[in-house]
């Protein structure tokens, strides 16, 4: 059979060395930096203050709002001060700093109980209370894609094991050496959401991991086979790749009775619900110049310069780093930038500036775009003092700008748009407001 895809995309060279390695546990750091935005929504609440002392998984911060998150402290000590620290984001946030006492000391789990046992509303309490957010990278609270409003029925659950971004191989290790456990998470999401049908896309580069999933699959849970293609991993490109269904623009994967969680996501909401173990860690790839490159298991709020340091240090010619993927991952100009629940990767680059020269409209950008849209036209709109008003439907793969002959930085202006637009209060839809659920499949 053919693999499925979608009309559009690119195909970057994949650069997936990394996945030639088993995971491994970097050491914990003397101090870890706890972010207390650590979720796409709003900050969380610190529970603790200065001098208190901390166990390993306990509670440190608590949700403030529906659209937010708890975060667990992944190291036993105490709490050395909360203060602003350099954030990925170029800002400088509000962070709780503890001190590791590296004794372990872990905090006690919750009441372990059957997944078949559980009501759907239980299962979502427990994936709130362990602080679980999308794990491919827009951090949404996943107990809130759990809980569908009335009125949304979910009759599929998609996992997304596509990691169709270069370098990145997080997931594609995990599912090598986790893949019972994440078949195991996705039943019990899918219990959650009372869907009927699972569905796992994962990308044709990806043969052993995905033979790991294929030995496990069933009449209930389908293994679908995509095409090697940036964005695969899209959340409405996955959609209709695997089902053909086509999500309004605007609109979101509940209203063609999908949810869609990311490899990571499910594979944590397993350890938090058979194990009790909240999200305090994961999987991270360490990529490109890296010394010693790798998956590695990363304590939250471990700084980017002690990591270099455990993995033989910085070499010289690297002059870009990047916290995700070359597509749509963010550069950090600071080595005390700590990784959160969203970092997936940590890339060392080099690279030359791209020079940027006159539009040619030659149209490339239009023709790679997953969302059908006129990136130029926003390019040209935004120099003329103008939004381009179909910006919001824009996903930011950076796909138009990786392919522009001129050097443009189309995503960028598309990205000026959006915010032109959402500082105009542009209507959308009923129902539907600026915040996207998630940008890469969660």
């Amino acid at each position: 059979m053919r693999p499925a895809t979608f009309a559009g995309g690119v195909h970057p060279a994949q650069h997936k060395d990394s996945s030639a390695f088993s995971i491994e546990r970097l050491p914990a750091a003397e101090k870890v930096y706890l972010h207390l935005s650590n979720s796409c929504g709003a900050p969380s609440k610190a529970v603790v203050k200065k001098g208190d002392a901390v166990l390993k998984g306990s509670i440190i911060a608590e949700p403030d709002g529906r659209i937010s998150a708890f975060i667990h402290s992944p190291v036993s000590g105490v709490v050395e001060d909360i203060k602003k620290w350099p954030h990925c984001s170029g800002k400088k946030l509000e962070a709780v700093i503890i001190q590791n006492d590296f004794k372990d000391e872990p905090a006690p789990a919750g009441n372990i109980k059957d997944p078949s046992l559980l009501a759907p509303s239980q299962i979502s309490e427990i994936v709130r209370n362990s602080g679980i957010v999308g794990l491919g990278g827009a951090a949404f609270p996943a107990d809130v894609k759990l809980s569908p409003p009335p009125g949304k029925k979910v009759t599929t659950l998609i996992v997304n094991a596509c990691e169709c971004e270069p370098f990145l191989t997080a997931d594609e290790s995990l599912i090598r050496e986790k893949a019972a456990d994440i078949i195991e998470g996705a039943k019990i999401a899918a219990r959650a959401l009372s869907a009927k049908q699972i569905i796992i896309g994962i990308e044709d580069n990806k043969p052993d991991a995905a033979q790991e999933l294929l030995n496990r699959s069933s009449e209930r849970i389908k293994v679908k086979l995509l095409k090697t293609k940036y964005p695969q991993g899209g959340e409405k490109q996955l959609i209709y790749a695997v089902s053909g269904k086509k999500v309004p623009m605007c609109g979101l994967p509940l209203d063609v009775g999908v949810a869609v969680m990311n490899v990571g996501t499910v594979f944590a909401v397993y350890e938090a619900v058979v194990k009790g173990k909240p999200l305090y860690e994961r999987v991270v790839t360490l990529g490109a110049y890296f010394r010693k490159p790798g998956n590695v298991i990363i304590p939250a709020g471990t700084r980017l310069e002690d990591i270099i340091n455990f993995r033989g240090g910085l070499p010289d010619n690297v002059n870009k780093i990047i916290f995700g993927g070359p597509m749509m991952g963010q550069a950090v100009c600071d080595m005390d930038v700590p990784v959160s629940k969203a970092t997936s990767g940590i890339l060392l680059l080099w690279g030359e500036e791209r020079k940027e020269y006159e539009c040619l409209r030659c149209l490339r950008c239009a023709s790679v775009c997953p969302m059908g849209l006129m990136p130029r036209e926003s390019f040209a709109l935004y120099k003329a003092g103008k939004a381009y008003d179909k910006a919001m439907n824009c996903m930011e793969c950076g796909a138009c700008a990786y392919v522009c002959p001129s050097g443009i930085p189309l995503i960028q202006y598309l990205k000026l748009s959006k915010k032109n637009l959402s500082m105009s209060n542009v209507r959308l839809p009923a129902g539907r407001d600026l915040t996207p659920l998630s940008k890469n499949g969660s």
